[in-house]
């Protein structure tokens, strides 16, 4: 008998935003929390400095506007980078 297998190999796909209204390193972890929660998010960073949110995510999973979205829920205007 002859043994299949079977293997998804997962794309991911990064983007990035800019958050400029963080008031402390707290205001990028609570945005960071926020979309970690974001299903398909794989890997989030964020940069309280320069306001710098880099997404890493599968995109056959996640939703681009769903971290707009997350980020708005948190009280913080997303924006291109």
């Amino acid at each position: 008998m002859a043994v299949r297998v079977l293997r998804r190999t997962v794309m991911n796909e990064t983007t990035q935003l800019r958050v400029m209204d963080f008031d402390c390193p707290t205001c990028a972890s609570t945005v960071e929390r926020a979309l970690s929660n974001v299903d398909g998010v794989q890997n989030v960073e964020v940069h309280y400095t320069t306001g710098r949110v880099e997404i890493e995510y599968d995109d056959d999973v996640a939703d681009p506007d769903a971290f707009a979205q997350a980020i708005e829920n948190q009280g913080y205007t997303p924006q291109p980078a």
